[in-house]
């Protein structure tokens, strides 16, 4: 499985998307007790709240990352060593914050390619 994690961008043809931490964290644990191997994972660094504006759902900017994803990835493939290690990618417009990401993996032994996105709409809430 290919696993793309991000709040907003659609992800590419023959990826399973899933949009917040806790999915990912659920689809990656599941998926190594039920054995079925994820070969790659992509990861966004921020995160937005969805919001209703009138009959729109808008993201909105908020101080979570996707941080606690890598946490996670890490310790999981540390923990389950027979487990092949996924390829990641971060695909984040945040530069920082994708370098931020790949230090917390490489902790544990993970090699991570940053493939820097353009950067996507996030409406500012109303003050």
């Amino acid at each position: 499985m290919k696993l793309y994690v991000d709040d907003i961008r659609e992800a590419p043809a023959g990826w399973h998307r899933v949009r917040t931490a806790t999915e990912a964290i659920r689809t990656i644990y599941y998926s190594g007790s039920i054995g079925e191997e994820i070969t790659d994972i992509s990861l966004d660094h921020d995160i937005s709240h969805p919001v209703t504006v009138g009959s729109l759902m808008r993201p909105y900017p908020c101080e979570e990352t996707y941080a606690s994803v890598a946490y996670f990835i890490g310790l999981f493939y540390r923990e389950y060593a027979p487990l092949d290690k996924p390829k990641v990618t971060i695909h984040s417009s945040n530069i920082v914050g994708a370098e931020n990401m790949q230090l917390i993996l490489a902790r544990d032994g993970i090699h991570v390619d940053i493939k820097l996105s353009p950067p996507v709409f996030r409406k500012q809430p109303p003050k």
